[in-house]
């Protein structure tokens, strides 16, 4: 029993940290601006695997749904592996996003096209669609709505597989910091690589959002 065990925890990656700040300008009254800057590791905060900027221009079809296209651009720190060093990576992606409400729940959902790119030895480009669905319960004179979500993300292309080859589940909530958001959330993501057992990491999420 306490080989099979150890051996189902192997299947685990390290605890991660993602930290961002974001905030948004609006242009008029449907077009805005976002803009991000954050960082993540892969062993607490001493060991950052990447940093990078992202930015996008929106555009609110209604009241319920969005559109934004934008770019992000960072630096990978790669420690594993035959090829090690720091290397340039940039995404470009596409989305649509709908919100509604029902009584006390609020419901996202969003649909993203991405094209990632990394610049190795070589440049590995992978594309991805992906469906995201969230639901939050607003709780009467309570401050920290509760809100989980799921999303699942489909490759395209020249690394398209069967089904999704990763999930990932998250459970959130949003608390006001001096008139700004302060997110914190925890993340599973659950990567399904072929000819392998699938692989969980667990990531604690800390997001400030400046309003203006």
């Amino acid at each position: 029993m306490a080989l099979i065990t150890k051996s189902a925890y192997a299947q685990d990656k390290e605890l991660a940290i993602w930290t961002a700040a974001s905030s948004s300008f609006e242009l008029s009254e449907r077009m805005y601006i976002d803009g991000a800057l954050a960082f993540r590791s892969n062993a607490g905060l001493n060991a950052i695997s990447r940093y990078f900027g992202e930015a996008g221009l929106g555009y609110k079809l209604s009241k319920s749904f969005s559109g934004i296209a934008g770019v992000r651009y960072g630096t990978l720190l790669d420690r594993s592996g035959g090829i090690q060093g720091n290397f340039t990576f940039y995404r470009l992606f596409a989305e649509l996003k709908h919100k509604a409400s029902w009584r006390q729940l609020r419901f996202k959902q969003r649909l993203r096209f991405q094209e990632d790119t990394e610049k190795k030895q070589g440049t590995l480009t992978e594309n991805h669609l992906r469906y995201k669905t969230a639901i939050e319960f607003k709780i009467p004179n309570w401050k920290a709505d509760p809100q989980v979500s799921v999303e699942f993300f489909k490759p395209l292309g020249s690394n398209s597989v069967n089904g999704f080859d990763r999930m990932r589940y998250k459970l959130q909530t949003d608390l006001s910091l001096a008139g700004n958001t302060l997110t914190l959330a925890y993340f599973i993501d659950r990567d399904t690589p072929l000819n392998a057992a699938p692989l969980n990491s667990h990531m604690l999420g800390l997001f400030y959002d400046l309003e203006f």
